[in-house]
């Protein structure tokens, strides 16, 4: 029983742990928006939503990276095979958002090269 009540102290401190973390990383995410937009004002809608996206994105980051480097660890001589796996996925993601902004190459600096017609079209209701 009592190795029962400390596991589940252990499990009560990193999920407590774990909550201030995801705290701090959405203070950071926020202030970042906050002097992207060029905005101080609490309660700006654009701050809200955007700094929601990006401690979204920094978590599932976070999440990803501690889930593979977990894989890889348990997975041995499959390793390869993993990794291989998701670097396809990551070739399939791309492909996909080059063909909907219509990407039809790559600079040697690393910009992406548009067909300017379905960019236009794809823009077109963006707000300038």
């Amino acid at each position: 029983m009592a190795k029962k009540d400390e596991k589940q102290k252990e499990n009560e401190a990193y999920m407590e742990n774990y909550k201030k973390q995801v705290q701090r990383l959405t203070f950071l995410a926020r202030f970042n928006v906050r002097q992207f937009l060029g905005t101080r004002e609490e309660g700006d809608p654009r701050v809200d939503y955007l700094a929601g996206l990006e401690g979204f994105r920094n978590l599932v980051n976070a999440q990803i990276s501690g889930i593979i480097r977990l894989q890889t660890m348990i997975l041995g001589d499959k390793k390869k095979e993993f990794l291989d796996i998701m670097a396809e996925e990551l070739d399939n993601q791309l492909k996909s958002m080059e063909e909907e902004l219509g990407v039809t190459g790559w600079k040697d600096t690393g910009e992406p090269q548009f067909d300017l017609q379905i960019l236009r079209e794809k823009t077109a209701g963006w707000p300038t």
